[in-house]
C-alpha cells in the first residue's frame, strides 16, 4: 500500500497524485493540514527526519523529497521501482 503525505495545496504534491492517477496506481492521500493526520504525520517526520513533502511511504520504506529524490518524477519512477 502506498500512503502520500501532504498537503491540499502542495503544487509537488498534486503532480505526484496526478502521475500515480494516470498511471493507475492506488495510494492513500494523508491531507497532513487535518487534526485527525496530525499524529500520524509528526511520527513520519520524525522517522524521515524531514518536514518537506510529498513523502511516499510504501510498505516500511519512506521516501523524502532531497533526500531520496530530487524531482517529482524521480520519486514517480523510484516509486513504481518499488512496486515491482
Amino acid at each position: 500500500m502506498i500512503t502520500l503525505y501532504g498537503f491540499p495545496d502542495c503544487p509537488y504534491c498534486s503532480e505526484m497524485k496526478s502521475l500515480f492517477v494516470a498511471e493507475g496506481i492506488k495510494f492513500r492521500d494523508v491531507n497532513v493540514d487535518l487534526p485527525e493526520n496530525e499524529e500520524e504525520f509528526r511520527q513520519i517526520v520524525e522517522i524521515a527526519n524531514a518536514e518537506e513533502v510529498p513523502i511516499i511511504r510504501i510498505g516500511k520504506q519512506l521516501l523524502v523529497p532531497n533526500k531520496s529524490f530530487h524531482s517529482i518524477t524521480e520519486g514517480f519512477e523510484l516509486t513504481k521501482k518499488l512496486l515491482t
